[in-house]
Order: structure tokens, then sequence, then C-alpha cells
């Protein structure tokens, strides 16, 4: 999840070997006995930030300007925009017309450019028919200054978009103020009057539609809703379905299971993220804040770097996370931080100050803590996910260390603390019990963050794309296997997870934290989590070392299920018998319906395979899931027809999710 730092900048990764290489070992030895995070935090910022150092540090300062908007730019998007405009490509002139959106400065002297802007990117959006974003637009270039003598051109505009979608009294309003608008245009007498002549004429067509007397059809817009979770929520863990239960041992810690029988495709759990952050390659086509897929976007007053799909997700940036940040995103890109280290950060900036001083009792002592709900949205649930910290390495704790002082240098040069903060003064108790907050969270994050995706279709073959990191505090509570029983896809920076085979009481419920068993050996499985998560995975594919995809092509084995005690009867494909014994229960299994069930699934595969190349997902879902449970019934994993169907069950699903249209 590594961001490359721009061309020709110095890496923190850089800066960070050089500040450890000047430690001596007496330095090494402090570091090693400080007690606690706060003290940590001090032993960095004091030798790289304190009485005016800057040397790997935020080089932003309050004295700089604020804009980071360049006008010049943004006319040449401009033109480029107009030149696509004028040869009829509309989707090439709105791309270059948000761009000068995002690039034009917001002060007085540019208010006309801006609005000019907006009424030009309204044209497109009309000849694209996306009528509400145009009337959105057509209504901000009015609020920055639109030209008097051109405002006729944007009312008409706004009249034509609110037919269309047949908000029928408000276009007739609409055409009314652009007969008014007509005498204070530049146009000739005649132009004017064939004009007003036509805008009556449609006036008059209108005024006798009963629609319009009645008024109806008054267009709104809705967020799209979040799944509903299968049974209800649970009353613990809101997040999850009432199906799941949270349990608790010493060798898998906090961890959930099935809490009753569950079919496959159920909603198990629906979260939004506590803290996301988008992928700064997409901070012009996604929303900033909810990273939705942009048509028209909203600038920050402010800088360029980000970008909003509406007012309600501006309005939530610029009043939390996005007024602190702001000003620190050059110093935050120039050092090519992780954008887990970025999540760390987001989750304080998104919050103010106060938040986490009234919490600091809570956070320092558990027997403070109130019992009850696991809400996803409560901080302390999210700070005590797991760290790994006594397990962690001197070196390992003093570069996260180095971030989160790093960041905490960064903060003191904003308004996150108090408008008259001394950036260079030694940091006072509250700054550096937020410092330990970053350095928990960077802690906490390396195990507990997960990537935000989008679906991209590519003819039949489907490709997800890495935009944004994310952190749940309940999602993070199910645990790895390499055969996983869910799928997880997101809409917007919401996770959505489902089962794709069926649960039973008491069965754990796991995700994948990156090697499945059908495309990886276990060797390699092994080795990619210890690297990564630091455990060695026990799942059933590991301990019986299941083969891969490719190794079952060539497997002669079945393994049928016993009618009467459920486990596995292992006969190889050459054997002659109609009924074999169980094992464990000594019980005999006719093997009839199970050879009737092998020669249709073939058939059953294809017809949904066929649907699903077809986009008909829901179709295809629907055949897949049967034959899923037809497999289950007679078969036990590892079996490739039955893994081959679920992987057609996660394909199926993923298109519920963020998609690249």
């Amino acid at each position: 999840m590594n961001e490359l730092a721009p061309q020709g900048v110095e890496p923190f990764s850089i800066r960070h070997d050089r500040f450890r290489n000047i430690l001596k070992t007496s330095d090494w030895d402090e570091f090693t006995k400080s007690t606690d995070d706060k003290q940590k935090i001090q032993f960095v910022y004091e030798r790289l930030y304190a009485g005016g150092q800057v040397s790997g540090g935020c080089q932003n300062t309050k004295d700089e300007p604020a804009s980071y908007k360049n006008g010049e730019k943004s006319m040449e998007m401009k033109k480029s925009g107009t030149d696509y405009f004028q040869k009829s490509d509309y989707r090439n002139a709105l791309n270059w017309y948000s761009l000068a959106v995002l690039h034009c400065p917001q002060t007085k002297d540019w208010r006309i450019q801006l609005s000019i802007i907006y009424a030009n990117r309204s044209a497109c959006l009309y000849h694209l028919k996306n009528y509400d974003l145009a009337i959105s637009d057509v209504q901000r270039a009015l609020d920055n200054g639109y030209p008097k003598d051109l405002r006729y051109k944007v009312y008409d505009r706004k009249a034509r978009c609110l037919l269309a979608t047949k908000q029928l009294k408000l276009a007739v309003e609409s055409f009314r103020t652009t007969m008014r608008s007509l005498d204070d245009s530049n146009l000739s007498p005649d132009e004017r009057r064939k004009r007003q002549l036509n805008i009556q004429t449609m006036l008059t067509m209108m005024i006798k539609d009963t629609h319009t007397k009645n008024g109806i059809m008054e267009n709104g817009t809705t967020e799209p809703e979040e799944p509903e979770v299968y049974g209800g929520r649970n009353e613990v863990y809101p997040a999850f379905s009432n199906a799941v239960s949270v349990e608790y041992n010493e060798t898998e810690g906090r961890h959930a299971v099935a809490g009753s029988d569950v079919p496959v495709g159920k909603v198990l759990l629906a979260e939004r993220a506590y803290a996301s952050v988008l992928l700064r390659e997409y901070s012009h086509s996604h929303c900033t804040n909810c990273f939705v897929r942009l048509v028209a976007p909203l600038p920050c007053p402010d800088c360029e770097r980000v970008a909003f799909c509406g007012e309600s997700c501006k309005r939530s940036a610029l009043e939390s996370y996005h007024a602190v940040e702001c000003s620190m995103l050059p110093a935050l890109f120039s050092a090519g931080v992780s954008i887990t280290c970025l999540i760390a950060l987001r989750i304080i900036t998104q919050r103010p100050l106060k938040y986490f001083i009234d919490l600091r009792p809570k956070l320092l002592n558990r027997t403070q803590r109130p019992r009850g709900k696991h809400e996803p949205d409560n901080y302390v649930n999210l700070y005590d996910l797991v760290t790994h910290r006594e397990t962690r390495s001197v070196q390992d704790i003093l570069h996260r260390t180095h971030v989160a002082a790093f960041y905490l240098s960064c903060l003191k040069k904003t308004n996150y603390f108090a408008s008259g903060c001394n950036t260079d003064s030694r940091p006072t108790d509250d700054e550096l019990f937020i410092g330990s907050l970053l350095l928990h969270h960077l802690l906490l994050l390396q195990f507990n963050a997960f990537e935000v995706s989008e679906l991209r279709q590519l003819g039949n073959e489907q490709e997800t794309v890495f935009i944004g990191g994310s952190v749940y505090p309940t999602l993070a509570l199910l645990n790895h296997s390499c055969d996983p029983c869910v799928v997880r896809y997101h809409r917007g920076t919401t996770v959505v997870v489902h089962n794709i085979r069926e649960l039973h009481a008491g069965e754990a419920i796991t995700e994948n934290y990156g090697p499945m068993f059908m495309f990886h050996p276990k060797e390699e499985r092994q080795q990619t989590l210890i690297n990564r998560y630091w455990f060695e995975c026990n799942c059933v594919a590991c301990c019986q070392d299941w083969p891969t995809s490719e190794q079952m092509k060539t497997n002669t084995s079945l393994r049928i299920r016993c009618i009467h005690c459920k486990n596995a009867i292992t006969v190889t494909t050459e054997s002659m018998e109609f009924a074999v014994r169980c094992m464990v229960c000594s019980k005999t299994t006719n093997l009839l319906p199970v050879l009737k069930v092998l020669q249709d699934t073939e058939n059953k595969y294809s017809v949904a395979k066929r649907l699903m190349d077809k986009h008909n997902y829901e179709k295809a879902l629907s055949e897949f899931i049967a034959l899923l449970s037809l497999l289950h019934k007679h078969m036990v994993p590892p079996f490739r027809d039955y893994h081959l169907c679920q992987q057609g069950i996660r394909q199926c699903m993923l298109t519920f999710g963020n998609q690249l249209n």
C-alpha cells in the first residue's frame, strides 16, 4: 500500500535512515527505556522539529499563502474544454472544464472566470443529458457572479433541464426569468425579439399542460441505501448481522462465528469506514470524501488536490479533516509515506482536539470504558484493535515514532491545536498525547487497514483496482483463512460482506488477507502471511495442505459427504462401487445420487457462466448459488467444481460494489 514520493523529492524513508544513523548508543538506550508513547514522541520531536529545526519536517508554514490554485493553468484547461466543445466532443470538454474548475482560484479577482467555467460545464452536462448536475452548475455560475448580459443563456439552459426532468412548474419559472434577463443582454433587437417569441410559445404550451398546473414530479436525489443485513442488526455489534456472534479465546482472540445456520449469499456485515483516504492518483476522478466516481467535481476553495461529488461531501470534508489537512498536503505528498500512514493521520484530523482529550481517561484506564454496543464509529473500539506492540523491534517502533512526530510537526503548523500555537516550541502535554495516538494508529493499522477497491470489466474478465484505504473496527474482527467463507466489496467507502458458502452454527466466519489456496501453494501463503501479518496460518486448507486449482485438475479422488455424519469419504474416480462405508460412523452411503449430481454439474455451471459472461449477474448468481448448494449437499471441499462455483459467486457479487461504468 505504499505510494511513491514525487520525482526529485527526498522520500521519508531516506530522511529516517539519516536520522537513525546519527543516533548514538546512549540515544538508543534512552529511546528503549521510554516508558510510554508520549516520551517516545518527545524523544524524536525534540531532536528533529523543536527549536526551529526543520530537518525532515513539515516545510509549510502559516505565513505561506493558503491557496495552491493556478489561474493561468485553469485558463489553459478552459481553452482545451472549449476546443473540444466546439467539436461536439462533450465528454472530453466536460473533463477539461472540470480540471479548470479545480485549478481556478476562488478569490475575488477570479470569480467571474470561475462562473464562466461552471456555465460552460453546465452546457456539456446538458448535452450529455446529465440534467441535475447541469442545473447545479448553472446555480454555481450565478452564485459566482456570472456576467449579467449572458445570464439569459444559463437561465434558458436551466429551464430546458427542468423540462427534461419533468419539473414543469420550475421550468416555467426559469423560462420567465430567461425572458426578463434578455433585457440585460447585448443581443440585437431582432435577435432578442426572436428569442422572446420562442420562449413565449414554449410557455403557452406548458401552461396548458395539466402536469404544470398540478406541479407533479418534483425532482429529488437520494443516496444509495446500505444493504440490509441478514436477520437484522446484531444488538452488540450492529455492523454485523444477527446471525453472527463474536467469541474470544487465547489462540484466535476476538473472532466472528455463525450464531445460526446461514444460507449462501446473505449479507453478514455492512459497515461504514471509520476513516478513509483516497489514493493520490484518483484525487480528480473520485470524491475525496465518499470515493464515488466524479462526473462534475466540486473543488476545495483553497487547493486543487482534492475534489468532491457534491455539496454534502464537500461540506463534510471542509468542516472536519480537510480544514486541517489542506495546508499540509504538499508536505504529506512529498514525504511519500504509505496510505496506511495517511489513514493514521485522518483518524485524528476528522475529529477536533477536544474529542480526544475528553476520551483520554477512558483510553488510559480500561475500567472506565463503558460496556455495551460495539459501535463502529466509537473511537475506543478502533483504539482496542491489535497492534502486536510486544513483538516489535526497537527499530520498527522508532520508525513509526518518527512518522508520528513528523505528522505532529505538520499539525502544529495548522489550526488543529490553537491559532497561536508556537510551532518551534517543545510540544505540550496535549500535543504529545495526540502524537502518541498517531503512533498507536500506525501500529494497529499495519494489521487492520483494508484496501478499498473498484471493479473494472474488461470484456468477460474482471479487474479489481485499489483506489484507497480504510479502517473498519468490526470487519477487523474477522480472522483469516486461505479458504475464506465470505467475499467483501465496497459501496463508496462502506464495506459489505456476503457468505459464499453455507454456514453452520458455531462455524468460524473467515475472510482472506491476501493469498488463497486456489492460486498459491501452502509454502508461499505461509511466508506471505508471516511477513505481512506475523502469524502462521492454521486454517483447514493449510493444515490439510489442500491442492491448488491447477493441482486439482489431475486429482483422481472424490470427497463424498457421508449422508449420516457429514464427514468426508474419499473414493477414487476408478472405483466401481456404488456404496461406500464411512470410516468415521461406519455407515454406508449410496453413490448413485452423487454421480448423478456430478453428471449435471458441468451443464449447470455452463449455464451460470454464460449468464455471467452476458453480464446478467443477478440471474447468474442465482444459478451459481443453486449449484453450490447441490454440491455442498453431496461433496466435501477441496473439490475443483465446488471452488469454481464459489469463484462465480464471488465475481457476481463484486458487481454489486464500486464499478467503473
